[in-house]
């Protein structure tokens, strides 16, 4: 059969077509005879028995002889089997001939034919619900139950922007919407005819007296205006459909989804009805097949249908970045990068009550920045993430008056890679530095102490070869608190500030800022700790780490970020508070993302810096607030009153994000196996 086929496909017939498509018969000599069915047609078919080239059954033969297989095509002969059939398929109408392709492609189209129809058989049998059953009201597919709503009628207009709840809507439901254009000129006949209906009711109700329903009055003036609007091809004319679909695990959860989505469109002055006893139809018109199996729709303009275009929800999705959990308004992911440059700088603020996940929140950034290579360093006034650090091989530091970790305050900031400096620069930003938290050590003072202490750090600076001519420091021991005291005490007026300064030196806190710094913070995380350190140091101890990390952030510019957990301390003092704004402001520049934690609201409401701080922290992340802090929150942000309810009302690990001008309610999500790793063991 194979055999008779390759003949059959492979035979070049033209040379026995005559005409272009009849086949030639050669008579013979002899008259012939005609059989009984040769007459039988031929009484029938006249016309075609006075063909010349018509013979009686059996009386013809071909001629001709077999002139064997088509001319090879000279383009694609060198190809491939799969290249030639693309080749012929690809040719146009007027180029291409079934007669063309072999036996061997012929086949070839077969068996890819036979592949594909196994394919799709195979992958419909995955798709495919193992089971389904309609109901008049809803429907069950696979075990979860469907319910289809057709909307019945709109407003004239809506705002795209108020019906941004509509799409945010938080359930289980989706939306398919088919739109027709119409043929203007059939639409402008039947306008013309309402019009005419409407303006007829006006003027009969005014002969008579009676007061006409304003209904129709306006129908009239939107009649007349679309008439208008489609004559300047300012609107068209359009059919449509709009549909939702609902869906849950149990059918009461259904009708309970099915009752707050009625209630939240018909807010917008959309009727959406349940398409009853056409939940089948309903259910294709749902499916990606394009078909309007209900085909119930409504007239529409173009600017009535701009309210669907864009679907506007409050989204927080970036294509890099780290999840920070589950948007409340859509249900889908809150993922957000700080270092992409969308945002004016990479400072966030994390502001909650006690136990509303504020540390846990951190924790998980931080695990998840890691991971992105970022470097991490934390100021942490509890120790809570010393497990964290443990975990990931971090560098853990104490600062406390029992231990032997220690950061010299007077060390010499090393020179940041792109800036030009003069001769002393280096040394009086650093002595700067050391006045302010002198000041903050012994509680003030005047600005003749002020004066005094400036000139006895130069002098200090100068005894360890510190001179303001030298450009470069490298190699020389900068002094420590005790060389100053040592300054103060043989300097006219100074035994006053020495003997302030005494117990930093000699005194219970001398081993805090009176040592040699034998850190370095040269880890993907450092947490440094001052849990230990008493309440009147943790101020000054929490300044001069800061000043620490930042003079080597300075000098090495690449992507980090610094956690200042309970940054409340900060605020005991305006000279810490006015240092911290100081950073948030100039982090930027240096890769560096600051993140302030805190849980006293009124601490930056009082400070003059507090506002300032969170103006300058582009990423803002409100956790569970109490009753009373929510005042002091509205101070600083001026949430609307729906914030304020919902941060009051928010469980632990929910809230507020707002990242520029993006909004959205979110709860915080981490897996089992990061929920295990970061949590703090009370235990």
């Amino acid at each position: 059969m194979e055999v008779i086929q390759n003949v059959v496909y492979d035979t070049d017939y033209s040379g026995y077509v005559a005409d272009g498509w009849y086949p030639l018969f050669k008579a013979p000599a002899t008259e012939q005879k005609l059989g009984f069915f040769d007459k039988l047609l031929s009484g029938i078919f006249p016309s075609l028995f006075a063909k010349k080239w018509w013979t009686p059954t059996g009386a013809g033969m071909l001629a001709g002889k077999n002139k064997g297989a088509l001319p090879e095509n000279s383009e694609i002969k060198d190809k491939e089997l799969r290249d030639q059939v693309k080749y012929l398929l690809e040719l146009p109408d007027d180029q291409y001939n079934d007669q063309k392709l072999t036996s061997k492609m012929r086949a070839y189209i077969a068996e890819t034919e036979k592949e594909y129809s196994t394919v799709i058989n195979d992958y419909k049998s995955h798709i495919a619900p193992s089971y389904w059953e309609f109901k008049p009201t809803h429907y069950n597919v696979s075990g979860i139950f469907w319910k289809t709503y057709y909307a019945q009628s709109y407003p004239s207009y809506i705002d795209a922007l108020r019906t941004r709840d509509i799409f945010s809507f938080h359930a289980k439901w989706d939306m398919s919407r088919f739109i027709f254009p119409e043929d203007d000129a059939a639409i402008q006949s039947m306008l013309k005819n309402r019009a005419t209906q409407l303006k007829a009711e006006v003027r009969d109700a005014q002969q008579k007296g009676i007061t006409l329903d304003m209904e129709v009055e306006q129908q009239y003036r939107d009649v007349e205006m679309i008439r208008e609007k489609l004559t300047t091809r300012e609107e068209r004319y359009f059919e449509n459909s709009f549909y939702i679909n609902i869906y849950d695990d149990t059918e009461e959860k259904l009708k309970e989804t099915g009752k707050k989505i009625e209630q939240k469109i018909s807010w917008y002055g959309i009727r959406i009805k349940s398409a009853i006893q056409r939940m089948d139809e309903g259910f294709s018109s749902w499916l990606p097949l394009c078909t309007d199996e209900l085909s119930i729709s409504r007239s529409s303009v173009t600017s009535s249908l701009a309210w669907g275009f864009p679907f506007i929800s409050n989204d927080m999705v970036s294509e890099t970045g780290i999840l920070y959990g589950i948007n409340l308004h859509t249900g889908w992911l809150v993922i957000f990068d700080r270092y992409d440059g969308k945002l004016q700088n990479m400072n966030s603020v994390i502001l909650a009550t006690s136990g509303a996940g504020k540390s846990f929140t951190v924790k998980l950034e931080v695990l998840r920045y890691l991971i992105n290579d970022i470097d991490v360093i934390i100021i942490d006034p509890e120790n809570e993430y010393k497990s964290l650090c443990e975990k990931v091989g971090g560098t853990y530091v104490n600062i406390a008056t029992n231990s032997q970790q220690y950061l010299n305050p007077f060390d010499i900031p090393p020179r940041i890679e792109d800036v030009e400096y003069g001769k002393w620069d280096l040394l009086r930003s650093q002595i700067m530095s050391l006045i302010g938290m002198i000041q903050i050590l012994i509680w003030g003072c005047t600005p003749e102490e002020e004066a005094l202490l400036d000139k006895a750090l130069q002098s200090t600076y100068s005894l360890k070869w510190f001179s303001l001519e030298a450009e470069n420091y490298e190699g020389k021991q900068p002094p420590i608190m005790g060389d100053l005291m040592n300054v103060l005490e043989w300097m006219e007026g100074g035994d006053r500030l020495a003997l302030r300064l005494s117990k930093y030196v000699s005194g219970t806190f001398g081993k805090v800022f009176n040592n040699y710094t034998n850190i370095d913070i040269n880890n993907k995380l450092t947490v440094i700790s001052i849990r230990d350190l008493e309440d009147a140091l943790k101020t000054p101890a929490m300044m001069n780490v800061l000043n620490w990390i930042w003079t080597k952030v300075r000098s090495h510019k690449k992507k980090r970020m610094l956690a200042v957990d309970e940054a409340w301390i900060m605020f005991q003092n305006e000279t810490s508070a006015e240092f911290l704004f100081g950073l948030t402001k100039r982090a930027r520049k240096y890769g560096l993302g600051i993140t302030v934690i805190s849980q006293d609201i009124e601490d930056f409401v009082k400070s003059k810096y507090g506002k300032p701080i969170i103006s300058n922290c582009a990423l803002q992340i409100l956790l569970k607030q109490s009753t009373t802090s929510i005042k002091a929150l509205n101070e600083l942000l001026g949430l609307s009153e729906a914030e304020q309810r919902r941060l009051v009302s928010s469980s632990v690990g929910e809230g507020l994000i707002f990242a520029g001008n993006q909004h959205v309610g979110v709860k915080i999500l981490a897996s089992p196996e990061e929920k295990e790793f970061i949590t703090t063991d009370v235990a």
